[in-house]
């Protein structure tokens, strides 16, 4: 018997355990998973509104068993219920000779019906992160996108979501989870680049229009992040229309106003008034007495066939009319844009997926005069890992072939960080107020950094059901700054499941 028992937990531990009715799928954010399933941002899907994450899409879609999608059957009656194991096992060393690892071991579970889906996944590890901390991160005791450590170096992934689709118009997805708005690799709108937060999400889709409204709780703890008892809670709320003016060329429109849930005076909560999902934000806000933070947004894409398109973001924090006429630069016009283009069979050749993207943020965009009102989470900023005062160049590129995928990220950025106590715009967390000057703020002022990061991936999928992978990685890092150039390189072997991204590529 004792032999039975074992032989289960070894299957359930490697192969997870399945028992379905119907044809559902509740999956992840993975940059390896976009790759896979960039067939979403052809001409192939009529109707296709791919700049919001997660994707939501029909089980009687052509390609609804592809991987990371919310998947809603439109005719099955049955359930579906999947629970399997994640991991995350590696082990390697850097070029300086110190040891790196991640352990973690945990459990997921996917629930679907005809109507509902629910997904919850639970991943604690411990980590010896080969991230090296102090070139950006400001975080005290935080893996990157991650929770606050629980252990010395002990950290955990988690997700917990709710979806209800009463009917074709309407979606409701709640939970505690990432969300994502935009074509590229990075979002200066909304990304996964922080850690998992409580939201609420109505999608409302009819013709060629997708409105989004998006409500969530973040967390702001710049003091000492390991002390929960000085964390203070702050609320944003999100308008996004997507509309899709022809088949090839889609516009979004996006708002967002953040608010600190108390201060000094009051307990002010969650703002009734801004749960009304029509009316612009920033009236609104000036009804308000203009104390909150207020964003603006455009996304775009147009798509020249089944395998080629170009995307570009534009985010609008403050802005002086006159000042940017006068060229000024002020350092209150503070937005950003991005340009990219992305293909799959690039120049012809099957199964070879390329993308390359530029970033421009200007410096103090995403602050606020305090961090309980800045956009950011748990320390890590919502758009942008790097923050603002930025200039970015990336391309990854991607080819499988038998059972194997090969993928190259190459990022270049090129920064301002702050020092000395002076706020020159790179941290979204340090006060506005803490500026040099109000005049002549250039992007990259600062202690300027260079950074080229070169990231080598080489995958094989023990088990596509439950995204679990056997990978090698190899990582080059060269920073230059006012002491030099450094140099690291980074070996890594491991099993994991692909579920998150982790970005460390700045």
């Amino acid at each position: 018997m004792r032999t039975k028992i074992n032989l289960f937990w070894i299957c359930l531990l490697f192969f997870g355990i399945q028992t379905s009715f119907g044809q559902l799928h509740i999956e992840p954010f993975d940059l390896s998973a976009r790759i896979e399933n960039a067939e979403l941002t052809s001409l192939n899907v009529t109707n296709n509104h791919s700049s919001v994450f997660p994707y939501i899409t029909s089980s009687d879609n052509k390609i609804a068993d592809s991987s990371r999608f919310l998947v809603l059957s439109k005719t099955s009656k049955s359930l579906e219920t999947k629970y399997y194991p994640l991991m995350n096992m590696s082990g390697g060393f850097e070029s300086g000779g110190n040891f790196l690892y991640t352990t973690g071991i945990g459990v997921g579970l996917d629930v679907s019906t005809k109507k509902i889906a629910f997904t919850g996944k639970f991943l604690p590890y411990a980590t010896k992160s080969p991230y090296i901390a102090d070139s950006i991160q400001t975080t005290i005791n935080q893996d990157l996108g991650a929770s606050r450590e629980l252990f010395k170096n002990g950290y955990f992934q988690n997700e917990l979501l709710f979806l209800y689709r009463p009917n074709k118009f309407f979606t409701f997805l709640t939970g505690n989870g990432r969300n994502f708005f935009g074509e590229g690799y990075r979002s200066l709108i909304l990304s996964d680049n922080a850690g998992s937060t409580p939201f609420f999400k109505i999608e409302t889709t009819f013709s060629s229009i997708k409105y989004v409204n998006l409500y969530q709780l973040w967390t702001d703890n710049t003091v000492a992040p390991s002390n929960r008892n000085l964390d203070r809670k702050k609320f944003a709320a999100m308008h996004y229309i997507s509309w899709n003016i022809t088949r090839e060329f889609n516009l979004s429109i996006f708002e967002t106003v953040l608010w600190q849930s108390s201060d000094t005076l009051i307990d002010r909560n969650f703002d009734p008034n801004y749960l009304n999902p029509i009316v612009f934000y920033r009236p609104v806000e000036y009804g308000n007495g203009s104390a909150d933070n207020v964003l603006l947004g455009a996304n775009m894409s147009f798509k020249f066939d089944k395998n080629q398109s170009i995307y570009g973001q534009f985010i609008l924090d403050d802005f002086l009319l006159s000042e940017i006429r006068a060229r000024s630069r002020w350092w209150a016009n503070k937005y950003g844009f991005q340009f990219g283009y992305k293909s799959r069979d690039f120049v012809g050749i099957e199964n070879f997926y390329f993308q390359t993207e530029f970033n421009l943020v200007r410096p103090f965009t995403y602050s606020h005069k305090e961090s309980v009102q800045s956009y950011g989470h748990l320390n890590s900023p919502v758009a942008h890992p790097i923050g603002a005062n930025f200039i970015e160049v990336l391309n990854i590129s991607s080819y499988q072939f038998e059972q194997f995928r090969l993928i190259n990220k190459l990022t270049y950025a090129s920064y301002g960080a702050d020092s000395a106590g002076i706020s020159f715009g790179q941290n979204v967390f340090s006060s506005y107020s803490d500026r040099p000057d109000d005049y002549h703020q250039l992007i990259m002022q600062g202690k300027k950094k260079n950074v080229l990061n070169e990231s080598l991936t080489i995958d094989r999928a023990l088990s596509k059901k439950i995204n679990l992978y056997l990978f090698a990685n190899y990582n080059w890092r060269m920073e230059i700054n006012e002491l030099g150039i450094e140099n690291r390189h980074y070996f890594t072997l491991g099993i994991r499941s692909q579920l998150w991204n982790t970005y460390t590529d700045f």
